[in-house]
């Protein structure tokens, strides 16, 4: 896992570097506004590279022996490759022709249909204090949309601030992959279990991002 976060961060600060220069040459610039404190054209492209970066970390943790149980006989992590992709390709999108919000809920909805169908669900929520309630297949879909959409745009609405959205998204990325990782180690969740690594994973791009995107950015997602 150390070793796919040092990928993950290295393999993302290293593609955003030319990110930044593409999307200055395509004019692929977020200009100021009245929801920005930026004073200047700053470059998008950001998300591009830590897209990239997240396939190359996934390539990384599939060609170590210790994690390659994750990738055998689960459509998991190509679940998780393809949601990402869908949310990208959305986001993407939002930026070149500034998508409705209808038609963004609708891409994220797509990407947690593939989730869904890939088998990356909950089937348990814990409540604090009440304990564990088992889902039902029947409500097992909506609270993955739900859980996906409330993520999706609780990170875009703190994206107006240099390094805020990446730097929670690494903080919690970090704290998940840890009580992930912990709870491997106590039993409680098998070896296999593909939580940990999109954990780390996420962690790691985003940290790999973060120097890039500390006041004053120098390019956004």
């Amino acid at each position: 896992y150390v070793l796919v976060l040092a990928v993950a961060a290295g393999s993302t600060a290293a593609l955003t570097i030319p990110a930044k220069r593409i999307a200055v040459r395509v004019g692929y610039v977020a200009h100021p506004s009245d929801r920005s404190v930026h004073k200047r054209p700053i470059p998008y492209g950001g998300g591009a590279a830590m897209f990239v970066g997240f396939l190359v970390a996934v390539l990384a943790a599939a060609a170590v022996p210790q994690l390659r149980g994750i990738f055998h006989d689960s459509p998991e992590m190509i679940g998780v490759v393809l949601a990402a992709g869908a949310m990208f390709a959305v986001g993407l999108i939002d930026d070149v022709r500034d998508m409705s919000a209808p038609a963004k809920v609708a891409g994220q909805v797509l990407a947690a249909s593939i989730l869904y169908f890939a088998g990356v669900t909950m089937y348990e929520l814990k409540i604090p204090l009440a304990g564990f309630y088992l889902l039902t297949p029947g409500i097992i879909p909506l609270i993955t949309a739900i859980w996906v959409i409330a993520l999706t745009n609780a990170v875009n609405l703190i994206d107006g601030l240099d390094g805020l959205a990446a730097g929670v998204v690494a903080i919690g990325g970090g704290a998940l992959a840890i009580y992930g990782i912990r709870l491997m180690g106590l039993g409680l969740i098998p070896s296999d279990n593909v939580g940990p690594l999109v954990a780390v994973i996420a962690c790691g791009i985003c940290l790999g991002f973060l120097p890039f995107n500390f006041n004053p950015a120098r390019i956004f997602m």
